[in-house]
């Protein structure tokens, strides 16, 4: 006899409710394979027949079509009115599972029946496809059902796409929640944490870090007043990163704040180092150009002596040369008078000399004359007694 409490226990009797139809199973089922595993998940197997969205696609199952929504996964819609990143959430189911690619489907068996049918976890060459979508980015992990068996692996996985700044949570995509918040988060890094040297630097950072806060308080207001639609994977995000994402931000404002208050404070430093560099530029610049203009003074007095004392020399040279050339002129006037006093002299000596002689010759002339005379009278007293033959 059964104790009643075995009786009242559910997995048994859906046990023995599974023994009881298990022909009928295997009948209608002909061509798949069932396993009846632990949480009551059986396992069908499928090939793909084309993709709907990026989280449900067409299987063939038994011989026919069956619409399969990935279970616990909720992903952006695409098409006319496609959500942030909906068609590339098609386009990435796609790829994952291609036209006549083989499925394994496992169900929920604590799923309500209507949803049940079409809810299934999908594995693929050994991949788990509701976790892959959700990796890649392109889908949140979402409880469906009271048991939920696979949220927990769709959400660790949905994490390491977060982590990653995988689809949704790529701040690269303009649509998604992350580009509103990482550019002013990005911001603050790209703001050297090395203290400014010089003004201009310190200004660059102090400019930098003003749009950090600007920008990280506009992101912020952004995130507050942004609206998303109920039951899509936006709103999941934007549940689930909401708090973290204005800690993130309220953390990069604050530390932009204090930073910019310490820059502040090295470029006040900055400043007056600088004014007081340029002061003493302008005073050693000022005293430099009096020592310039000294020693410039000092050379052109110098050059100024000296010149006096060239022409001192040149003047005295000068004297010197007239003196002597003076003396020299009177020597040679005195020669030349000299000179000519001689040749005067000469020539009076000469002239008294050619006098004397003249005299002498004329009284020798008269001389002789006298005589000549002399004997002409004798001759003639005497008859020519003395003539000479």
């Amino acid at each position: 006899m059964v104790e009643p409490s075995l009786l009242n226990n559910r997995p048994l009797q859906r046990v023995a409710a599974v023994v009881v139809g298990i022909f009928v199973v295997t009948t209608s089922l002909a061509g798949c394979r069932i396993n009846f595993k632990d949480n009551h998940v059986p396992e069908f197997g499928g090939v793909v027949v084309r993709v709907v969205d990026g989280d449900t696609f067409i299987a063939e199952v038994d011989g026919k079509e069956k619409t399969v929504d990935l279970l616990n996964v909720l992903s952006p819609v695409g098409g006319d009115d496609a959500e942030c990143l909906g068609d590339q959430a098609t386009e990435n189911l796609k790829t994952m599972l291609p036209e006549g690619k083989k499925v394994r489907l496992e169900y929920d068996d604590d799923m309500p029946p209507k949803r049940r049918n079409n809810k299934a976890a999908a594995f693929s060459a050994g991949n788990f496809v509701n976790a892959d979508v959700a990796k890649a980015g392109f889908a949140v992990a979402e409880k469906q059902s009271p048991n939920n068996p696979y949220y927990d692996r769709v959400l660790e996985a949905q994490d390491a796409a977060q982590e990653n700044g995988k689809g949704l949570f790529d701040g690269s995509n303009k649509c998604t929640i992350a580009a509103t918040v990482e550019p002013a988060m990005e911001r603050m890094k790209s703001v050297s944490k090395a203290p400014p040297s010089s003004v201009e630097s310190a200004e660059d950072m102090i400019d930098d870090l003003k749009s950090v806060v600007k920008d990280g308080q506009s992101a912020k207001d952004s995130l507050t007043g942004m609206k998303v639609t109920e039951g899509t994977a936006q709103a999941v995000v934007y549940a689930s990163e909401k708090a973290r994402w204005e800690k993130e931000i309220s953390g990069t404002v604050s530390a932009a704040k204090k930073r910019l208050g310490e820059v502040e404070g090295v470029h006040t430093k900055l400043v007056a180092k600088k004014k007081a560099e340029e002061k003493k530029k302008k005073e050693e610049a000022k005293l430099a150009a009096e020592r310039e203009a000294a020693e410039r003074a000092a050379a052109e007095r110098a050059a100024e002596a000296r010149a006096a004392q060239e022409r001192a020399k040149a003047a005295q040279k000068a004297r010197a040369d007239a003196e002597k050339s003076k003396a020299a002129e009177k020597s040679k006037a005195a020669e030349k008078s000299k000179a000519a006093q001689k040749k005067a002299e000469e020539k009076k000596s000469k002239a008294a000399e050619e006098k004397k002689q003249a005299e002498q010759k004329k009284k020798e002339e008269a001389k002789k004359k006298e005589k000549k005379e002399e004997r002409h009278g004798r001759d003639h007293d005497g008859g020519g007694k003395n003539k000479k033959p």
